[in-house]
């Protein structure tokens, strides 16, 4: 009897022992679901910019600094009224625009579904697919296309019937929107006509109408000279010269404060009176066609990366390490002004191995300027400015759509607002989903050590090793 009343103790213990460790693991158990609950609420609430990685190879949210500082110093509340069917919307533009408001609390973003809520159309005036910006506070509306913020290939389409998709420009369109409501400054830049001018393209164009600037054409000629509302006149690549009658035209403008940016013909024509508006602010045009040997891409003189002095305002948008390719350019070295009240600075010059060719028998070797502007100041709030660039370059498409990591269009926007105070200095550029390539802006001893040491020295050691296993 003693023996078994000790067996049913031990029994007894053992069962209240397993209900012990039983309770413990249940208890362990509630914990660790509470913990996992109160983690996932702590995650709810960190802000899409920091809850997900961009894995894109392209960058799509990867919003720049520009837009994160103007963002940051916004005092009015904006509202992004996002007018399509939230689930069918692409999940790119659906994830960018929840990283984008929650970069300012002055943001708001909504979803109405035009399918269900008609009216919201009239409300706004506007079509289904459309992102809607309104600002409260100062009562204007800002609207643009959702079809428009991913860009594709129409060529590749037309022709193939194949949808390649070429550039995701959220940021940009967002921005400029946001910066319209708060601003609401409006300009109009003429381009000349009548000299065979290369028209600016569209993408460059639109680049002006996100500033809130308005891009038109006018022939001095014929149409009464330039338009009192210009705020800046752009003479694009001429291959004609002026008429005696437009270069007084020009010329009276600047000398009221007007602005203009000169783009030379790539190629030898002569210009005397476009020579003359050069020489009036201390731009002297040389002989030739200008080349840069020690910064030519591939090895191509004429296709070269000019050096850029940042320090000069035209140019101090770009970083230490930006680059800006010229091909086919004019150039010029700076002289004495007309007037001593002019300033003239350059900012994009080739090397000292640069040369103005002629031909193959009259070349002169030197440093030559094929980016400088001229400013006189008028009175307190009136600056003339005058840009010249020694070719299209900056705005030729040819270029920036073969060299997508240049910053040519970058420059050239910047250099024709910095004049203008009202209006915002935001110039962003779409991210191409295209495959980026490597530009290297001096190709000579990356070409040597490609093409003939690095194959030189494996050849060596494939023939040193070979040697070593013949003695084996």
């Amino acid at each position: 009897m003693e023996r078994i009343d000790w067996k049913r103790s031990l029994r007894e213990a053992a069962g209240r022992h397993a209900s012990r460790r039983g309770a413990f693991s249940a208890g362990l158990t509630a914990l660790a679901v509470v913990a996992v609950l109160v983690f996932n609420l702590l995650l709810a609430q960190i802000p899409e910019q920091w809850a997900q990685i961009d894995l894109t190879g392209s960058g799509i949210y990867d919003i720049s600094e520009t837009s994160r500082d103007y963002l940051a110093g916004l005092e009015d509340d904006v509202e992004i009224h996002v007018l399509t069917n939230e689930e069918t919307l692409d999940s790119r533009i659906v994830r960018f625009l929840s990283i984008y408001t929650d970069l300012s609390d002055h943001l708001s973003l909504e979803y109405t579904d035009p399918t269900v809520y008609p009216s919201v159309l009239s409300e706004y005036g506007v079509e289904a697919d459309t992102i809607v910006v309104t600002c409260e506070a100062t009562g204007r509306q800002e609207s643009f296309d959702i079809d428009d913020i991913i860009g594709f290939d129409m060529m590749s389409y037309y022709y193939y019937g194949t949808y390649r998709e070429t550039d995701f420009d959220g940021e940009s369109l967002l921005t400029s929107a946001i910066d319209g409501v708060l601003t609401g400054t409006t300009r109009t830049i003429y381009e000349t006509t009548g000299h065979n001018e290369t028209a600016v393209p569209i993408s460059v164009g639109e680049r002006f109408t996100r500033l809130h600037i308005s891009l038109e054409r006018v022939n001095l000629l014929t149409d009464s000279g330039i338009p009192d509302d210009c705020s800046l006149l752009i003479i694009n690549e001429p291959d004609r010269d002026l008429a005696d009658d437009e270069l007084d035209m020009i010329l009276d403008y600047l000398a009221q404060g007007g602005q203009v940016i000169y783009n030379m013909a790539g190629e030898l024509v002569d210009l005397p009176n476009f020579n003359t508006l050069c020489e009036t602010y201390g731009m002297s045009v040389v002989d030739g066609m200008i080349g840069d040997t020690s910064r030519g891409h591939q090895n191509n003189p004429y296709l070269f990366f000019p050096e850029v002095d940042n320090s000069v305002d035209a140019a101090n948008n770009l970083t230490s390490d930006a680059m800006i390719l010229f091909f086919a350019s004019r150039g010029f070295t700076l002289t004495e002004p007309a007037r001593d009240t002019i300033t003239v600075q350059s900012f994009l010059t080739t090397t000292e191995s640069g040369y103005a060719v002629v031909d193959e028998d009259h070349m002169t070797q030197g440093t030559y300027t094929v980016g400088a502007v001229a400013t006189e100041e008028i009175d307190e709030d009136t600056t003339a400015r005058l840009t010249v660039y020694g070719a299209d370059s900056l705005i030729n498409s040819d270029i920036y759509n073969s060299f997508t990591n240049v910053d040519n269009v970058d420059l050239f926007i910047h250099s024709a607002t910095v004049g203008f105070d009202d209006v915002s200095a935001i110039s962003i550029e779409p991210v191409s989903l295209l495959t980026p390539t490597n530009t290297i802006t001096s190709g000579g001893i990356w070409g040597l050590l490609f093409i003939l040491a690095i194959p030189a020295a494996l050849l060596i050691y494939g023939f040193v090793r070979w040697m070593h296993r013949r003695k084996l």
